[in-house]
């Protein structure tokens, strides 16, 4: 009989992407594998794996005030209900949850049915979730290499496994093509996520312009929301190649044909950008939760690993010096970039992850 396994995380792409990865190897290891999550997280699945996914509609309580955090807590106590019974009748193994508040009913259902549970943290800093189910969990697991770094109550249980990555992102990237002489134009990759494009939009659009009107050959990606496409064409009516885009599933394919990428720094999209030795430009989302980006983006900046700018304290002018630098001096800042991601590797997350799990089966 296979072993069942429940992946339990939140609706973003960067809780669902490395659970999507930890889906996919675990069933090619012939286990059974339910996710759950919320309604956002549909739109990252494929169809085979839909059918597989218990959808719990729920809001989080930390952004709520009076009436609404109170109903928000009262879906929780009756999703964790639902959730006991969704237990019972499944039966799994284990139970592992990689943050969100969409993975807090399962979770707890799980602890009062005595379900091993595993944690896993993508960020480099504890989420909430995490932090609770910390001193209920078996294990916690880590993506980012900083367990020193943990408050002391939080690393008696913690051990670094590495970023979980899709297997798409296995395949690295024709580096040479970036410091190739004869290339007509430098590629850069714009990704706002699906919290913060509001930021990334017109005023890029106007700086690579200007970029381009100075002599600088350029190509742009840039992802952005469906209500800025019309402003940031008119910012672009004299730049003819970028490209717009609102959600690419297989943004590793961009990622493979971009020089620099220029994004906020949700773990998944960083993890994923250092797989394919992507050097980046990393600009954190002020309102994100305990200010994990900005810890995401410095644990790199301070490997050498890319460049990090404060949202609050943005100017343009000396963002357009930044860019013009990296495209100028021969690029030996890339190189040096490059370099320094090769000395980071993550090729062995999955292995280490399955390891563990095995011994709580």
């Amino acid at each position: 009989m296979k072993k069942k396994i429940i992946l339990s995380t939140g609706g973003t792409g960067g809780h669902i992407y490395p659970m999507v990865a930890l889906h996919d190897y675990l069933v090619s290891k012939n286990y059974e594998v339910i996710f759950v999550s919320d309604q956002r997280a549909m739109k990252y699945f494929n169809l085979d794996v839909k059918e597989k996914v218990k959808i719990f509609n729920i809001n989080s309580p930390f952004n709520k005030k009076g009436f609404y955090k109170l109903m928000a807590y009262c879906q929780l106590l009756v999703s964790t209900i639902k959730s006991i019974f969704f237990l019972i009748n499944n039966k799994p193994s284990i139970i592992i949850g990689s943050g969100g508040y969409a993975s807090f009913p399962i979770l707890m259902a799980g602890y009062l049915l005595k379900i091993n549970i595993l944690i896993y943290e993508t960020n480099s800093i504890l989420g909430r979730t995490n932090k609770f189910f910390y001193f209920l969990s078996k294990k916690l697991l880590l993506g980012y290499d900083n367990q020193k770094y943990l408050p002391k109550k939080y690393q008696k249980k913690s051990i670094y496994v590495g970023q979980l990555l899709r297997k798409s992102f296995t395949e690295k990237r024709n580096e040479a093509n970036i410091f190739n002489p004869n290339k007509n134009e430098f590629t850069i990759l714009m990704l706002g996520g699906s919290q913060g494009a509001e930021f990334f939009g017109s005023r890029f659009a106007t700086i690579f312009s200007e970029l381009k009107n100075s002599g600088f050959k350029i190509k742009i990606f840039h992802q952005c929301k469906e209500n800025q496409v019309e402003s940031i064409r008119q910012a672009y009516q004299n730049f003819t190649n970028y490209e717009l885009f609102e959600f690419n599933p297989n943004i590793e394919k961009i990622m493979k044909q971009s020089d620099l990428a220029i994004v906020r720094s949700g773990s998944s999209t960083i993890s994923e950008l250092i797989a394919v030795s992507l050097p980046f430009i990393a600009i954190p989302l002020p309102s994100s939760m305990d200010n994990h980006q900005y810890y995401n983006a410095k644990y790199f900046e301070d490997r050498g690993c890319c460049w990090l700018i404060d949202q609050n304290q943005f100017d343009a002018e000396k963002f357009k010096k930044l860019i013009a630098d990296i495209l100028g001096n021969d690029k030996e800042k890339l190189r040096e970039k490059i370099k320094n991601i090769k000395l980071l590797n993550q090729d062995q997350a999955l292995n280490n992850f399955e390891k563990i799990i095995i011994k709580y089966l």
